[in-house]
């Protein structure tokens, strides 16, 4: 019988060819692929039998348990049952999902209020602010490209990074998110930056650090040079963005931008201005301080749909009054929910923030040293 992690990366592959989102990449031994797609398509049922034998024997990996356990949970709704939302969250990702209490958004609210005087009420305003700050479509590229250079010096000097990196930037359309990071593996990531809606001035740091530097590239491709090359650990070739992983993925790369350049907005309005863009960073800073106590609508837009029995109207209407961005935004937000697969995945943000958050505290060093750790959510809670 084959050792634990082929079986691990065969099971993950084979249950890939299910559902295209589930492998975010792979880049482990090409044979072994190319063995998986000439098979005869083995059902999910069958993969989730599979997994719960492969998960036993596994005691002495608790990481590597948890990851086989979710491709179990994964593999039982491809099989057409019908995961409760927690239970869904607790198998696949390893956390408890939180609804998050409205309190923080109401002060969100009167933040974004005093950060934008003008006339008409405060969603007025800060539609009005979004429009006046979007990128022009014609820049957005060459700026992204400039905020990856600036970034890639900070995270060399805070971080690190290892020696032939890079990154190939697509703009896109059509997508349910923002930004993606696909691995390709030998130090290289496809980046997309999805361009449906105005990408605001904002943004430009933040979603570059969380795709690029500070955030998954960086953590992809140290996992690559300390873990498979130096360490022969075959497993993480494969990522599954349905797994414990995620929320340490996630938590990783909506922590990094913070250490490397706080709210990113000084950096963003330098970057832009030398594109001939103007844009105030000081009005930008209190914006983003509202906009990140924000962040767990998008779960809670989650839980609304799938567990508490909400309607699209109902998400809508709740995204609207307590997000309090303009309707084009409410429509794209609530419409993502809505095409998830897996919609637990939204904890993976703001839970998987607040764990790596209270564990780094602040210092790269610690930053640096997860990113190539062997946890789970749980090892962060104690």
């Amino acid at each position: 019988m084959a050792d634990p992690v082929e079986r691990y990366l065969e099971l993950a592959l084979r249950l890939g060819r299910h559902h295209e989102d589930l492998v975010d990449s792979y880049y482990g031994p090409a044979e072994l692929a190319r063995r998986v797609e000439a098979e005869e398509l083995r059902e999910p049922a069958a993969l989730a039998e599979d997994a719960a034998a492969l998960a036993a024997e596994l005691d002495d990996d608790p990481w590597l348990a948890a990851q086989v356990v979710s491709l179990q949970a994964s593999a039982r709704k491809l099989a057409g049952e019908r995961l409760e939302y927690a239970e869904e969250g607790r198998l696949v990702y390893g956390i408890e999902p939180r609804w998050h209490d409205e309190e923080p958004f109401r002060r969100a609210a009167a933040q974004l209020d005093e950060a934008l005087p003008g006339s008409g009420d405060v969603r007025e305003r800060y539609a009005r602010w979004f429009e006046q700050t979007a990128i022009p479509a014609g820049l957005v590229e060459q700026a992204v490209l400039d905020a990856a250079a600036e970034l890639r010096r900070l995270t060399r000097e805070a971080i690190g990074l290892p020696d032939g990196e890079q990154f190939e930037l697509e703009l896109v359309t059509g997508e349910r998110w923002l930004g993606y990071a696909h691995y390709l593996g030998g130090l290289r990531t496809h980046i997309r930056v999805n361009t449906d809606l105005p990408l605001a001035a904002a943004d430009l740091v933040l979603l570059t650090s969380h795709e690029i530097y500070g955030g998954h590239h960086t953590h992809r491709v140290w996992q690559e040079v300390e873990l498979v090359r130096g360490q022969g650990q075959l497993e993480r070739t494969v990522d599954l963005l349905w797994s414990p992983e995620a929320v340490i993925s996630e938590g990783i790369a909506m922590t990094g931008p913070e250490l490397l350049t706080g709210d990113g907005q000084q950096l963003a309005a330098e970057v832009l201005g030398r594109l001939g863009f103007v844009y105030d960073a000081e009005v930008g800073s209190r914006v983003v301080a509202a906009r990140e106590a924000l962040l767990p609508i998008a779960a809670n837009l989650a839980m609304l749909l799938n567990d508490r029995g909400g309607s699209p109207e109902e998400a809508r209407e709740y995204a609207a009054t307590w997000s309090l961005q303009p309707d084009e935004r409410v429509a794209k937000q609530v419409d993502s929910q809505l095409r998830s697969s897996s919609p637990p995945y939204q904890h993976t943000y703001w839970q998987g923030r607040e764990l790596v958050r209270a564990h780094v505290a602040g210092d790269p060093a610690r930053f640096r040293e997860l990113l190539t750790a062997r946890v789970l959510p749980d090892d962060l809670v104690a």
